[in-house]
């Protein structure tokens, strides 16, 4: 039976994963970025923000499981990952909202910046969904 950190942890990711889709899938249909206020970035960020209230209730969900042997053998490579995700998702919403000022001056390399870190995002998480399926 999962845990509730595993389930946690995967409705973060789903959540993650569709906020992702939104602004990516609009662009394949439509071949242009959405406009700010229009339907689809609304959506991005009313689900970017609860996959961030996902990743934080899965960070907490993990305390009362950090003494099983699972948690034990993936130690700290699991818990880096885990954490530095954590934080560039906290920098992702960060820079995000930022965005969300149509008066931005610099929205180009803000848009760069949101996108790097979403890259980084996906980059850590597989590292550590990698490292605690090793350890079993």
């Amino acid at each position: 039976m999962p845990s509730l950190a595993d389930v946690t942890g995967w409705v973060a990711t789903g959540l993650v994963a569709t906020a992702a889709s939104v602004p990516l899938g609009h662009r394949l249909l439509s071949g242009r970025r959405a406009a700010l206020e229009s339907r689809p970035i609304l959506s991005h960020v009313v689900i970017g923000i609860a996959a961030s209230a996902g990743a934080f209730v899965h960070t907490l969900s993990i305390i009362p499981e950090l003494g099983t042997s699972a948690a034990i053998d993936a130690g700290m490579k699991a818990l880096a990952p885990g954490a530095l995700a954590f934080l560039l998702l906290v920098a992702h919403v960060g820079v995000g909202l930022q965005l969300r000022n149509p008066k931005l001056k610099q929205r180009p390399k803000t848009r760069r910046t949101h996108l790097v870190i979403a890259t980084l995002i996906a980059i850590v998480v597989g590292a550590h969904v990698g490292v605690i399926v090793r350890a079993g």
